[in-house]
């Protein structure tokens, strides 16, 4: 009886023991389903300029709309809107980001030309800097569109985008609205230079045409400036400005 005893309790230190070490190992043991941590992968660096609208494959309305941001020197980029093979220019002009770099601003710009009136039509539009030392194109970006042959209710025939404009200037706006219609030359501070105001009347399933000469001076010299037509069917409205990018010289 008495070896019946000790054996019980050889056998349970032995149980005692192998539970003991069990433990042991398990708390020295890493848990197979701890978490593993694995380095982030590297962030790809934000490009120079980047064009939000519009988007690729888009049919846009004109005058269009254009917005990005961009990380530039001086904050200064470049619009231009192509033809898709890039045969011809429909407009350029400059516009400013809020920021220049090493930071990076917001820009926005409006983009105004006579729009095609038969179909819609191909296009391209083309966002990038120029080099500060010998203004090679530099951070392209490329955006293919469409252009709607949507005609907006007034837009300005002559002198197009870009060009080279005299005192006194001829301006030729094509409409379809009633009341005042207004043009105004504009410097390259926004300040008025020039403006008239012709009472229309709309066209039924027509167009007017009104062709002003609109004479201006430049104290300081040559510049960037814009055309700018808008109709005003009540004191203190403004409607459908359209808005030409033009270079004023004395």
């Amino acid at each position: 009886m008495h070896r019946v005893d000790a054996l019980a309790a050889v056998f349970a230190l032995a149980v005692g023991a192998v539970v003991l070490l069990s433990a042991c190992s398990e708390a020295e043991t890493p848990a197979h389903d701890a978490a593993i941590s694995t380095p982030a992968a590297p962030t790809a660096p934000e490009a120079a300029i980047t064009v939000v609208e519009p988007k690729p494959g888009d049919w846009v309305k004109i005058p269009m709309t254009v917005k990005g941001t961009a990380s530039v020197f001086e904050g200064t980029v470049v619009i231009a809107v192509e033809s898709a093979d890039g045969s011809k220019t429909f407009c350029r002009t400059l516009t400013t980001a809020s920021e220049g770099a090493p930071g990076r601003g917001s820009f926005e710009a409006q983009i105004a030309f006579p729009p095609p009136y038969e179909a819609p039509t191909d296009a391209r539009l083309q966002v990038y800097s120029e080099n500060p030392a010998n203004g090679s194109v530099q951070n392209l970006v490329s955006v293919p569109f469409v252009i709607w042959h949507i005609l907006p209710p007034l837009f300005v025939e002559s002198p197009l985008c870009g060009d080279e404009v005299k005192s006194p200037v001829r301006v030729a706006v094509t409409y379809a609205v009633e009341g005042e219609l207004i043009v105004v030359i504009k410097d390259s501070s926004g300040s008025e230079l020039a403006r008239t105001v012709q009472q229309v009347y709309g066209y039924e399933g027509g167009r007017g045409t009104l062709i002003q000469d609109l004479d201006f001076s430049l104290p300081d010299g040559p510049q960037a400036g814009t055309i700018e037509a808008f109709s005003s069917p009540r004191e203190g409205i403004v409607e459908n400005v359209f808005s030409v990018p033009v270079a004023l010289v004395p």
